[in-house]
């Protein structure tokens, strides 16, 4: 599949049906903005609470998520500063296409994008033509695995 510098994205587990992310192949990870985020534990199973924010520049909705916490793993930001981030494993959908991938949580307020798209979940799925955007068009949700 061929993707562009900015793709729609779904990911359905999390209820959202659409989001504009910016592929970034300098980002090792995936990353996701989101607030109020808190790590949980239910029936011995450790679990991720936390808030979507949708739209820009203002939020024009907010999906409250829970799912299950893959990892708690260092990542480097863009100023190079080491932190540690709450790590989830969910599907996504871009075009016709829907794979797993790992996304990183993390305050992304001043971004323009509230997701970035990291060329590892991108590997063996996805090439880059960065001179276009939106090329899959809206994710189709009736992509299956």
């Amino acid at each position: 599949m061929i993707i562009g510098a900015c793709e729609w994205v779904a990911l359905p587990e999390l209820g959202i049906d659409r989001l504009r992310a910016r592929v970034d192949t300098g980002a090792k990870s995936c990353a996701l903005h989101a607030s109020d985020i808190e790590p949980i534990r239910r029936d011995g199973v450790d679990r991720i609470r936390f808030r979507v924010h949708l739209g820009h520049p203002r939020p024009r909705d907010d999906r409250d998520c829970e799912c299950l916490l893959k990892a708690v793993r260092r990542v480097r930001s863009t100023s190079g500063e080491s932190e540690p981030r709450y790590t989830i494993q969910t599907p996504i959908i871009i075009g016709h296409s829907r794979w797993m991938v790992d996304i990183t949580l993390t305050d992304r307020g001043r971004m323009r994008y509230r997701m970035l798209l990291g060329r590892k979940a991108m590997e063996n799925h996805a090439l880059v033509y960065p001179a276009r955007t939106f090329l899959q068009g809206k994710p189709r949700l009736d992509a299956g695995f």
